[in-house]
């Protein structure tokens, strides 16, 4: 699988940073965008990457915050696919009190009731060799990653259960934010398809905010299946970054710049 990385929250000289995540995935010469970003990155990274923005055609959103879905708005797919509930209203509360809006934005929604809507209710193949988990079971104890919900008010708490992640024939496994948590994702895929065995994964991991016990299981559990290649962007953290390359000194780190394009 080539992908190439189209939105990410660190800078790359002649390319928008933004805090959000697009990746171009291309996979047997059938190409998806994978998360659009947050808006304003998106058309003018894809411009200078050389794609032309209305070239893409098929879109996958993991889940539907706006830092993933906000780019929506700047295209004209012919299908989009995700999880039923992709719209629905998100808010998350920070350590002081204040609460963020992160609902897929209005012009983003209006795209996604003009498009061909293909819903990811369970694991599927979309193509030859190409999978969509669908909603990922939380089976063990990994938190989501921050004070989410429903609710401006903050009563309904959200666990994003419309989180979808992609795994290839081939091992590759590309996630969005991984608020489910890798470990529930990786079981999740292994349980499906057992003969599949994962050796890559490409994405962020949402564990900026992860305590030293979340570090220290997540890395004992890709140490437990060889994991051999990790592309870690957005919300991982450098933190984190660094904690699993000390931890796992026999897997290869990449680094994706903006606009770079890697075989994986």
């Amino acid at each position: 699988m080539k992908i190439t990385l189209l939105v990410d929250d660190r800078k790359t000289p002649g390319f928008r940073a933004e805090f959000g995540l697009a990746m171009l995935l291309n996979y047997r010469n059938c190409p998806y965008l994978f998360d659009t970003g947050a808006g304003a990155a998106l058309v003018p990274n894809l411009r200078q990457a050389g794609i032309a923005p209305e070239s893409i055609a098929r879109v996958i959103l993991s889940h539907g915050h706006r830092d993933h879905t906000g780019g929506l708005c700047r295209l004209s797919p012919e299908k989009i696919y995700a999880c039923q509930g992709v719209a629905m209203p998100h808010y998350s509360r920070h350590d002081d009190g204040e609460v963020h809006c992160l609902t897929m934005p209005e012009a983003a929604k209006k795209v996604l009731s003009h498009t061909v809507f293909h819903p990811v209710s369970a694991f599927q193949e979309i193509a030859k060799g190409v999978f969509l988990t669908g909603p990922i079971p939380r089976v063990t104890a990994e938190d989501c990653g921050g004070n989410f919900f429903h609710d401006k008010t903050c009563t309904m708490p959200d666990n994003i259960p419309e989180e979808t992640a992609l795994l290839t024939a081939g091992g590759v496994l590309v996630t969005g934010c991984c608020h489910a948590g890798i470990l529930n994702t990786l079981f999740f895929c292994q349980k499906i398809h057992p003969e599949i065995k994962i050796r890559t994964i490409v994405g962020g991991l949402h564990l900026r905010c992860a305590d030293a016990a979340r570090l220290a299981l997540t890395a004992a559990f890709l140490k437990r299946i060889r994991i051999r290649r990790l592309a870690l962007l957005h919300c991982t953290g450098e933190a984190a970054i660094a904690y699993l390359k000390n931890a796992l000194p026999d897997c290869r780190f990449d680094e994706l710049a903006l606009g770079e394009t890697k075989d994986f």
